[in-house]
């Protein structure tokens, strides 16, 4: 049996989950943010853990995995410029999410729990900033995976 067109289907299935389910959360989390009531927000941030565990953590790893292994299936070669791009890409928006996003979203969960919708806003606006640049990061992977700068043929 031929994996390959089941690696790519992957690779493409997470991406899109990645990047389509980002900028729905983007546009709740917009709308969400100029709710009066904190119920509003509060519960707009419990779906961050929510997606986070069951849909955006399953993607990451579904686009890492099949793309170092569509890599390896085909030419082992890591050190393509599109290749090397992508694994950048991939590596700062993992970054952006870890190091950052993740603690914008504790604290807005931690302030929802407290009332504070000043406090709560602030978290949220911080998320959304960096999110915009995670969504960037995703499109410029999403145009380097379609036209493969730098690849021979």
């Amino acid at each position: 049996m031929d994996w390959d067109p089941w690696i790519k289907f992957a690779h493409i299935a997470g991406a899109v989950t990645w990047l389509g389910g980002g900028l729905t959360l983007s546009l709740i989390a917009l709308r969400a943010r100029g709710a009066t009531e904190m119920a509003v927000l509060d519960n707009f941030a419990g779906t961050f853990s929510f997606l986070g565990l069951r849909v955006f953590t399953p993607a990451v790893v579904v686009v890492l995995v099949s793309g170092i292994w569509l890599v390896l299936a085909h030419s082992g070669d890591f050190t393509q410029p599109w290749i090397a791009l992508a694994l950048a890409a991939f590596a700062v928006a993992f970054l952006i999410g870890v190091l950052f996003l993740s603690r914008s979203a504790m604290r807005l969960e931690r302030m929802t729990k407290a009332g504070d919708l000043a406090a709560s806003r602030r978290a949220l606006d911080s998320w959304l900033a960096g999110y915009a640049v995670v969504l960037v990061v995703l499109l410029f992977a999403l145009w380097d995976m379609v036209f493969k700068p730098g690849a021979g043929g």
